[in-house]
């Protein structure tokens, strides 16, 4: 039979079993204390391996989101730059009238002019004054040149008569010469070979003569008187012979070069005296013309001062060129220029600016890195601020041919190329000085592997991309080609199908390190291939951190 006990005050009442139960010993108390902290510590660690596997597919899904997996794509190259958009053509309008000059009358800013409106008009009284002068210089000097101009005609009929007998007496000395040269010395030679040629001949036939008379004589044919005529005939012969050849002898050696030179000087005394002739002219019609030419002279600069008087009454009257937008030149706030009517202005001074809007060009800065990629023709999209929405075609129209460097005082190392991008279509709303952003098309990539951007990685000259295989993460050497804001093209070192990092932890990067360091080539990674190289143990020890991945040529 159970006793029931009445609890304690503030305790609930238990059965006496339970009580004894719950009333052991101390020794068996202190038996239960380890049970209790091994069952705890069981429980702990399944809760911290549970926390520790969340934690690691927690990071393995974030990975996961990183990685990119390596495809072919088509994409396009495009270089992005910003620029001014002006006019192609803009036409400074300055004050051409000499010394200063007030403004009477000027056409409103920012008003479109057509070709030959007028825009400025300025004072011109005292202009008008020194025309009515000049004018009557002009009647002076035109009266003194027609006066010594007949004086010079007079002059040069005179010189031409003298000159003329001069030339004749000269010409007949040149055709004797040449008529004994060509005709009389001939024809004395020709003479004197025929005469030479005849005795010659005649010799020839006595000597046949007496050496037959010789043989006949031998025979008794006939008697010694006649052979002693054959002989004399022979001896006549002989001497006609010699005769013959004197005479041509002394032809060549005496009477020919005789004559050619009476007839030379004849031709050089000639000649002479049509110079002497000649230079007296010429002294006479100089100074003649002299004359001639100070009065005319005179008369060009008193035209020359009328043509400029009247120029300037013309250039008080400003007209536009060519159409475009009135645009005023009022210097810089260093030295501020007055537009206005009553205002003052000198010589050479712009006084209006006139783009035309019909053509429009956009002028922006190429680095000398990127000038390789650009060249004329090249299609353009252009954005202009201030027109939110439209697009504009161009083409790059000019590129300068040396760098300029005008910032170098900025970055003495930066060197541009300024380069000028013509819109195909202009409109009314394009205004000059607006900014605008160019896009220039270089080249269309179709089915190349490639990757974003941010999964290259630049290290000591050399590209990497870190890829992902299972839970490792290794950096692998790739060889790139373009680039487009968004994607690399990889020409060697990956193929299509691998996982790459768009980002990396610190000790991920410190990787290539290891890799640059060692010596021997790093094998192509593809889809199949085993895990990339991995670190030392030194390196992975190193504390961890997130680090995104740069593009190329950024380390």
């Amino acid at each position: 039979m159970s006793t029931t006990l009445e609890a304690a005050p503030g305790t609930d009442a238990i059965s006496s079993p339970d009580r004894a139960s719950h009333t052991a010993s101390p020794a068996r108390q202190q038996r239960r204390w380890p049970l209790i902290l091994f069952v705890l510590v069981v429980a702990a660690g399944g809760t911290i391996g549970l926390f520790s596997t969340d934690l690691l597919d927690t990071a393995s899904r974030e990975r996961d989101d990183l990685a990119f997996r390596v495809t072919r794509r088509s994409f396009p190259i495009i270089e992005e730059s910003k620029g001014e958009l002006k006019a192609a053509r803009t036409i400074e309008i300055k004050s051409r009238v000499e010394g200063r000059s007030t403004i009477k009358w000027v056409i409103e800013e920012g008003r479109t002019v057509k070709k030959g409106e007028l825009l400025v008009s300025l004072s011109s009284d005292q202009i008008d004054d020194r025309i009515r002068k000049s004018e009557a210089e002009l009647a002076s000097a035109v009266a003194a040149l027609e006066a010594s101009e007949k004086d010079f005609e007079i002059l040069v009929d005179e010189n031409a008569s003298d000159i003329r007998k001069a030339e004749l007496k000269l010409e007949l000395s040149v055709i004797d010469l040449k008529k004994y040269l060509e005709g009389d010395a001939i024809n004395a030679a020709e003479d004197a070979d025929a005469e030479v040629a005849r005795s010659l001949d005649m010799l020839e036939r006595a000597g046949i003569d007496h050496d037959a008379a010789v043989d006949l004589f031998d025979k008794k044919f006939i008697t010694r008187s006649e052979l002693l005529q054959d002989k004399f005939e022979l001896d006549e012969a002989k001497r006609s012979v010699e005769k013959a050849n004197r005479n041509k002898r002394t032809l060549e050696e005496y009477t020919h070069p005789k004559e050619i030179k009476r007839y030379t000087s004849d031709k050089d005394e000639a000649g002479k005296e049509l110079i002497r002739v000649r230079k007296s002219a010429l002294a006479k019609k100089a100074q003649k013309k002299a004359d001639v030419e100070a009065k005319r002279a005179n008369l060009l600069n008193v035209q020359s001062e009328l043509k400029k008087y009247r120029e300037q009454k013309e250039f008080a009257e400003i007209h536009a060129p060519s159409p475009g937008i009135v645009v005023y030149n009022t210097g810089h706030r260093y030295n501020p220029q007055s537009i206005d009517v009553g205002a003052e202005v000198y010589e050479g001074q712009t006084l209006v600016k006139l783009p035309d809007p019909s053509v429009m060009v956009i002028s922006v800065r190429i680095h000398e890195a990127k000038t390789h990629k650009i060249k004329l023709g090249q299609p353009v999209r252009v954005e202009v601020q201030g027109i939110p929405g439209e697009i504009f075609s161009g083409k790059i129209s000019k590129i300068a041919p040396l760098a300029d460097s005008r910032n170098s005082w900025l970055n003495p190392d930066l060197k541009e190329y300024e380069t000028e991008i013509t819109l195909e279509d202009a409109r009314e709303d394009l205004k000059p000085g607006s900014t605008a952003r160019a896009e220039i098309f270089v080249a269309e990539l179709v089915d190349q592997l490639a990757v974003p951007v941010q999964a290259v990685f630049s290290e000591a000259g050399r590209q990497f991309v870190f890829v992902k295989q299972g839970r490792s993460i290794d950096p692998v050497l790739v060889s790139v080609g373009q680039s487009s804001t968004e994607y690399v093209q990889i020409l060697d070192g990956i193929s299509e199908g691998v996982d790459v990092m768009l980002a990396v932890s610190a000790n991920d990067r410190l990787k290539i390190t290891d890799l640059i360091g060692d010596d021997e080539t790093t094998p192509e990674v593809t889809a199949a291939s085993s895990k990339a190289r991995r670190p030392s143990p030194s390196r992975r020890s190193r504390p961890k951190g997130r680090h995104r991945g740069k593009g190329p040529g950024r380390s």
